[in-house]
């Protein structure tokens, strides 16, 4: 091979190289800018409130439990019968549970970076049944003592309660107080209740809470029989957790999302066995319910535009040597330098400007103002205005096709393989009769392109000599 042609294709590569240097710079800036966001994230939960989980409400039964141990007494070299107490708590699921809420959100800021919050309202109503109880008082082999039983609800969060919830029990009241007074638990709420322990009763129960959170709202199938009705008006939810909605619908006006769940199904009576026993984590992890995720934010989206500006810069030098080879031109590294660099510096551009006004205009005055100063450059260095509108036009494809893709969320591979797929495919019709070995010979025989300016000071200098 040639060894002009050689050193000109190494010079290339060699270029495209040097080009991911300021890429991997830039790569850098947006994950320090995520990390900032982040940050802003964690300030916004540290004075509002962060995830929330609801878990409950659960009816709570402690009792004392006093059972007869045999010690040996060395001094009286006998055995005593020794009374050893010890407290335990029986944990009882609501029959049915019911839980209707309507979530509205709001952004906190920090700085440039802002973060959407909720509000929600939660109207909980059920039943609890004795029956455990008495079932409980039937079978104990030891002597029981019952305490004052209540209603405990889990709050992952309780800075997230701003009002203090009033609990209607059986045509009485009683007001929460704060403390799940469950072992292993965490924060919470509880509201002490009176039962019968002498004759099967059902307990009907209802209160309104209102819960601040961010992001995501967990529930837990507690009762029996669970069924969590949720609405807002926020456009993009992810329904997650161990149950799927049984319904949803998502619109322009937000969504509405059902679970329905039974503890056969959520396994709940194991469950809340272990948790007797001081192991909570099953109860803790066995929930479901919404995150309020935002679209692709700028961030992402910067992000998964970088990854393509390889690609871009390829294409454009692809695209510089087709014009050497096809125009018989030969245009100097220094020209591919600078038409990569602006190339690189769109991301940077993009990054900056989203953070002030919306991705989309971000995305529009940077790739213009881009396209536009490589134009006016390379009108000069092509030496024809055709041929700078005909790359113009390719560079206003590639980036509508590069907004396409970050639009896209579940297309993005297959519109970028398609990209590759199609570039590729038209380098290789373009190219398809040349013959290579003519062209090293014609590149080896060119002369670099100067500009117009350049030529004219040179016949100048060579009129200031003849004189």
């Amino acid at each position: 091979m040639n060894k002009r042609f050689l050193t000109k294709l190494l010079t290339i590569a060699g270029l495209i190289l040097i080009m991911m240097i300021p890429l991997s710079m830039i790569q850098v800036v947006v994950s320090d800018r995520t990390m900032f966001r982040e940050q802003a994230k964690i300030s916004i939960a540290n004075s509002w409130t962060g995830r929330q989980s609801f878990l409950g409400p659960f009816l709570v039964q402690p009792y004392t439990e006093y059972t007869q141990a045999k010690t040996w007494d060395e001094n009286l070299k006998a055995y005593q019968v020794e009374t050893i107490s010890s407290e335990k708590q029986l944990l009882i699921l609501p029959d049915e549970l019911n839980i209707k809420g309507d979530i509205t959100t709001e952004e906190r800021r920090r700085g440039l970076y802002a973060i959407p919050v909720y509000k929600a309202a939660l109207a909980v109503q059920g039943s609890f049944s004795n029956q455990p109880i008495l079932n409980f008082l039937k079978s104990s082999a030891n002597k029981v003592e019952l305490h004052k039983p209540y209603v405990s609800l889990i709050v992952s969060d309780i800075r997230g309660i701003v009002t203090q919830p009033v609990l209607a029990w059986d045509k009485q009241t009683s007001e929460f107080i704060s403390g799940a007074g469950l072992a292993d638990s965490g924060s919470g709420m509880r509201a002490d209740v009176a039962i019968s322990v002498t004759t099967p009763a059902t307990y009907s129960f209802s209160f309104d809470t209102h819960l601040h959170g961010m992001e995501t709202l967990q529930f837990s199938p507690a009762g029996k029989s669970t069924v969590v009705d949720v609405r807002s008006t926020w456009l993009h939810p992810s329904f997650d957790g161990r149950y799927l909605p049984s319904e949803r619908n998502i619109d322009e006006n937000g969504f509405t999302a059902t679970w329905r769940a039974s503890s056969f199904s959520s396994n709940m009576e194991h469950v809340m066995n272990q948790c007797q026993v001081g192991d909570c984590n099953d109860l803790m992890a066995n929930t479901f319910g919404v995150s309020l995720i935002q679209p692709i934010d700028i961030y992402q989206q910067t992000e998964r535009s970088v990854k393509y500006a390889s690609l871009f810069i390829v294409l454009t030098f692809v695209v510089f040597f087709l014009f050497e080879i096809m125009k018989s031109m030969r245009l100097h590294p220094m020209h591919y330098v600078l038409v990569g660099a602006s190339l690189t510096l769109f991301y940077l551009l993009l990054i900056s400007i989203s953070e002030h006004m919306d991705f989309f205009w971000a995305y529009v005055i940077s790739s213009l103002a881009n396209i536009a100063v490589i134009s006016i450059y390379i009108s000069e260095v092509l030496q024809s205005r055709l041929r700078a509108a005909a790359f113009t036009g390719l560079l206003l494809l590639l980036y509508g096709m590069l907004y396409v893709i970050l639009r896209s969320e579940d297309n993005s591979l297959l519109m970028g393989s398609l990209l590759i797929f199609g570039i590729l495919s038209a380098v290789m019709v373009i190219t398809r009769k040349l013959d290579w070995y003519k062209v090293a010979e014609q590149i080896s025989r060119q002369t670099p392109v100067v500009s117009n300016a350049t030529q004219s000071g040179n016949r100048a200098d060579s009129n200031t000599q003849q004189v």
